[in-house]
């Protein structure tokens, strides 16, 4: 089974879907991408339905290799602290589930247009700014790199959610 490939916090996190089309996403990598050291499925009281072990094809040839269901996925990055997890906690607790209580859904491409449309305004005015001194230009190589990489995923995302739509 050949898994696709996410990427969250610049680390890709293999994903296989299950035998009802269910995501399940490979357990090593998850923590890897939360830094969390000393993994162990036992470590963190997930749902044994949950878990599920699969050969995998990798550079080091055909391994057996942890998944976790999208349930438990949940279980370890709210048990977090990690700045890693922070983030995806902060983008649940503060769009993803508001919206589904006010409007009873989530719209990733209305958030994903409203991001992009945010990101470039704070891009265009922190060009605006600019800075002469040495720290003020290092900082704005800093910010304009990561808000590089935050327009490319948005765009991405955006261009994802288009796939498969005819004209």
């Amino acid at each position: 089974m050949n898994p696709s490939i996410f990427n969250f916090n610049e680390h890709g996190i293999r994903i296989v879907l299950d035998a009802s089309g269910e995501p399940l996403f490979c357990f090593p990598d998850v923590c890897k991408a939360l830094d969390i050291k000393n993994a162990h499925a036992s470590r963190f009281s997930l749902n044994e339905k949950g878990i599920h072990f699969m050969y995998t094809p990798t550079n080091g040839g055909t391994q057996k290799l942890t998944f976790i269901s999208e349930e438990n996925l949940y279980r370890i990055v709210f048990r977090s602290t990690k700045p890693e997890a922070l983030n995806f906690q902060n983008w649940v607790f503060a769009e993803v589930l508001p919206s589904i209580r006010k409007t009873g859904n989530y719209s990733a491409r209305q958030t994903a247009y409203e991001e992009l449309n945010r990101l470039c305004l704070q891009e265009k005015v922190s060009k605006d700014k600019g800075s002469f001194h040495s720290h003020g230009m290092h900082k704005r190589k800093r910010e304009k790199h990561v808000n590089a990489v935050r327009i490319e995923t948005c765009k991405t995302n955006l261009q994802l959610t288009f796939e498969g739509v005819t004209q």
